[in-house]
């Protein structure tokens, strides 16, 4: 796992639930939007299909994990190996890290 997914576990782990789960909110919203570069502008063709079903995917994992938390689920997937999952993920698909967890920033 890289220094920036590192530091940003370190803050996770520092987060109280509610705010663990708009973190992840934020991060399914940013993700998703990723996820439109895989079509065709101006249609609804789907360009890239297997990178289109790995954001799906991706996807999931979170909607998954943030419900867990959410539900106060007792036995669930620990933090760390939630983000070392991210992490993999983010860089199997090829979004950038740095843009990724600057557009999470930004969000109010």
């Amino acid at each position: 796992m890289s220094e920036q997914w590192k530091i940003e576990l370190t803050g996770f782990l520092n987060m109280a639930q509610p705010q663990k789960i708009i973190w992840l909110s934020k991060l399914l919203f940013i993700i998703s939007m990723f996820a439109r570069d895989t079509y065709q502008v101006g249609t609804d063709q789907v360009e890239r299909a297997n990178e289109l079903r790995k954001y799906n995917e991706l996807l999931h994992r979170i909607a998954t994990f943030q419900l867990e938390i959410a539900t106060e689920k007792s036995i669930r997937k620990p933090d760390e190996q939630f983000f070392l999952m991210l992490a993999e993920a983010v860089d199997e698909i090829g979004i950038n890290i740095s843009t990724l967890l600057s557009e999470i920033g930004r969000m109010k």
